[in-house]
């Protein structure tokens, strides 16, 4: 995030009371100054796009294995699923 003097540029806005308390609030809590925070806030919201725009996410990572178990899509719907929960495994292996 750090620039060149060279390359700044003015960008001004105006904020409303209420917003400018909330960007206060967020610095502080993040303990920067105002405009790392809003930055910040900026850079993370372009992730999350850039993610979205890439495709990987959680979704795309699982999709091809939907649908490809059997049984109950919820298994809290099978009431003997979690009986022996807890119970030693006596099996042999």
């Amino acid at each position: 995030m750090s620039e060149n003097k060279e390359n700044i540029v003015w960008f001004g806005m105006k904020v409303t009371l209420q917003e400018k308390k909330r960007i206060q609030k967020l610095a502080k809590m993040q303990g920067y100054n105002q405009k790392t925070a809003v930055m910040q806030a900026v850079e993370d919201k372009l992730a999350t796009y850039d993610v979205k725009s890439t495709g990987t996410s959680i979704y795309s990572d699982i999709e091809s294995y939907l649908g490809v178990i059997d049984g109950e899509p919820d298994l809290s719907t099978n009431k003997d699923y979690l009986s022996d929960f807890g119970k030693k495994n006596t099996r042999e292996r």
